[in-house]
């Protein structure tokens, strides 16, 4: 037992720094239609001298799902958006300060939800996780009898609802972007741009047959911005910070989504991109999915293992992991490799094992989650201070079935300056 509770003579401390944090909304600028496939969606924060808070902030999205004539759903149709459903309805999202790309997200339906799976506890799903469209799927199947998660959104949208397939549901940006789930300070004298690319609805929706086609008519999107006004004393600190000309280091950790096309074979050679000195791979999360592409009776948001025998990583020369998989889903044989998968919360976060509870049971991992995770993280310093080329190889025991995609979440240091000139920033990488 500590010796403070010894202390009753400790004065308490208050923390009176921050006069003021309030959340602002900020809307897409006006004229762009919410819902063109492959249009632009941009949010501008214009105001230069604000101090923000990225870290905390959210997007909002309310809309409808419907069938594709416009008429409701009835309570018994099996359909729902997708696990993580909002990330499928665009390809790629951005992130800047003062037009200065800070992070951008390709891919963001499978890149979040691979990583959302292996980093949300088993209970978030329970709470506030469905506020943000986070219920999994426990079968591949869109029966709700069957698929407690895919029951749960039906309920939410279909039978809850008044009028029946409205919805409102918050995303924070951490969810997106490693920037805001590592950088955790405030951020002043940069104007702010979110841009969303729009795509088909398809992946964003889960049915059975019977339910009918779908669509998504998103009807708004905001972005809440946390404003952080500082008391006088703290102001005054940061304000002299700024006149100094200072240089800010800026490290997080970038995520990036690649996908390639898989032909019917055993083996499987894939270059990702190469990564500067200045970027370095730490993670890198892969998943497959077969048939799964534009298909609203597919689930987008499960994996398939495809009878994966081994996958390792070169780093130019350098090997992940040391010792072949020996992998046999069919027959069980995937310790291993789930063990990699469930330890990476506990490594990313450096959360104890005891409290991360993962989200992904053993035979969810066969049937639904399937994900191979790399640990980079310990690298010779000959490749800290080099241009890193990254290969992925992989075999098979049988043929790779035909239209099946990889995707590789590949999550790097980052490394750039807030800059000073005396009145106003700028981002130097």
């Amino acid at each position: 037992m500590s010796s403070e509770i010894l202390n009753w003579t400790e004065s308490p401390s208050i923390d009176e720094s921050i006069e003021k944090y309030e959340f602002h909304e900020y809307e897409p600028i006006a004229g762009k239609n919410l819902n063109d496939t492959g249009g632009e969606i941009r949010i501008n924060i214009e105001l230069q001298d604000l101090m923000t808070h990225p870290a905390e902030s959210y997007i909002q999205f309310e809309g409808r799902l419907t069938k594709a004539d416009g008429t409701a759903y009835a309570n018994t149709d099996a359909v729902a958006l997708t696990n993580n459903g909002l990330m499928y309805l665009f390809k790629q999202i951005t992130y800047a300060l003062s037009n200065q790309e800070i992070e951008s997200v390709y891919n963001p339906g499978q890149a979040t939800t691979m990583l959302g799976m292996l980093k949300y506890p088993d209970d978030f799903a329970k709470a506030q996780g469905l506020n943000q469209l986070w219920t999994k799927d426990t079968t591949a199947t869109a029966v709700i009898a069957e698929n407690t998660g895919f029951g749960v959104r039906q309920a939410h949208l279909i039978r809850k609802p008044t009028v029946k397939g409205t919805f409102s549901f918050i995303v924070p940006l951490k969810h997106i972007f490693g920037f805001c789930d590592d950088y955790d300070k405030i951020v002043y004298g940069f104007k702010h741009t979110l841009t969303l690319v729009r795509q088909s609805d398809d992946d964003a929706i889960f049915r059975a047959n019977a339910a009918g086609a779908g669509k998504v008519h998103i009807g708004r999107i905001s972005w809440f911005m946390p404003h952080v006004d500082p008391a006088d004393m703290a102001k005054m600190q940061l304000y002299k910070t700024i006149e100094t000309k200072v240089k800010l280091p800026v490290a997080f950790r970038a995520r990036q989504c690649e996908t390639t096309t898989i032909l019917p074979s055993t083996t499987f050679s894939w270059r990702l991109s190469v990564r500067t000195a200045s970027e370095k791979p730490r993670y890198i999360i892969v998943g497959f999915q077969t048939e799964k592409d534009g298909d609203q009776e597919k689930n987008p948001s499960i994996f398939d293992h495809c009878d994966l025998k081994n996958m390792y990583i070169m780093l130019n020369q350098d090997r992940y992991p040391a010792v072949d998989y020996n992998l046999s889903f069919p027959n069980q044989q995937f310790s291993r490799a789930y063990r990699d998968a469930t330890t990476f919360s506990e490594k990313f976060y450096g959360m104890n094992d005891l409290i991360t509870q993962s989200n992904i049971a053993p035979a969810d991992y066969k049937e639904l989650f399937p994900l191979m995770v790399f640990d980079l993280s310990k690298q010779r310093e000959k490749l800290k201070s080099s241009v890193v080329d990254i290969h992925l190889k992989a075999t098979f025991n049988t043929a790779v079935p035909a239209k099946t995609e990889a995707f590789a979440v590949v999550i790097s240091d980052k490394l750039l300056n807030f800059e000073s000139d005396g009145s106003k920033m700028a981002v130097v990488y």
